[in-house]
């Protein structure tokens, strides 16, 4: 998110509003306007049909708000015409364009087969040790304890109708939890006490948890395929990406006509 902040404040900079005008405006401060094609820039999807998050959306807007106020109101000043900031949102414009075009070379060359993951896998079975216990649960926090305890009776029942109903219901989180990480009083239920399956209602500062063990694993054991091939897909996603651009860069260097005069680099620091 930090990243689209930036870029939204380069646009703003670079004045992303209209001369003249627009008829289906999204916001106005003076005579600059916001449209929808400039909102969309500013997106993290720029596919729009994508982006649903209304909240996120009018925080972006009323943003470019406050900040379109304080630009306007710094170039009565003439920080627009200030050498410095000027550079520096040139060196920044060129960054955006190098990333974009690294990401588009990456996207045709970079790719990762179900072979190479079942292969790094084998090879590095000890890496995927775990090295304290841990479960797969299922949980779900609610604030009244009868409600809480009415969904453990009926995740107990294993009515399968009634399972279903819960789940779209209520918000169930399904996630691995290590030992020691947890709430106290969940932790204990969880890998110290008697093995259950159905844990709760726990109470706590947030609610009343209800918990729903899947499978527990000792201390030693090496996790399956499936639960790491996300983190096998990462490593080798980044050493290959790691890997290509070093290679692109010796080849663009070899074949590149450029120089950098040490000379002149002595002769600078002398100076200073």
């Amino acid at each position: 998110m930090k990243k689209y902040i930036i870029v939204f404040i380069l646009f703003s900079f670079l004045g992303c509003g209209n001369e003249q005008k627009p008829l289906d405006y999204i916001a106005r401060v003076n005579d600059t306007y916001l449209t929808k094609e400039d909102l969309a820039k500013m997106l993290p999807n720029i596919d729009n049909s994508k982006f649903t998050d209304v909240e996120q959306l009018k925080s972006i807007i009323s943003s470019w708000v406050k900040n379109e106020i304080l630009y306007q109101n710094a170039k009565k000043y003439h920080f627009d015409k200030n050498e410095s900031i000027s550079y520096k949102v040139n060196n920044y414009k060129k960054s955006l364009i190098v990333d974009s075009y690294i990401q588009f070379l990456l996207q045709s060359n970079v790719t990762v087969s179900d072979t190479e993951i079942r292969d790094y896998y084998i090879n590095n079975r000890k890496s995927f040790m775990r090295n304290t216990d841990e479960a797969k649960v299922t949980h779900v926090v609610l604030a009244d304890f009868e409600e809480a305890n009415k969904i453990k009776y009926i995740l107990l029942s294993r009515n399968a109708r009634e399972i279903d109903k819960l789940f779209s219901k209520y918000i169930f989180e399904t996630k691995t939890v290590r030992k020691g990480e947890s709430l106290k009083e969940i932790d204990k239920n969880i890998f110290e006490s008697r093995p259950r399956n159905i844990i709760g209602p726990i109470p706590s500062d947030y609610g009343y948890h209800v918990i729903e063990v899947l499978s527990r694993f000792k201390k030693g054991s090496v996790r399956q395929i499936d639960d790491v091939r996300d983190e096998i897909l990462q490593r080798i996603t980044q050493t290959k990406i790691q890997f290509y651009h070093n290679n692109l860069l010796d080849s663009l260097l070899l074949s590149t006509n450029f120089d950098i005069k040490q000379e002149n680099i002595t002769d600078w620091k002398t100076t200073l």
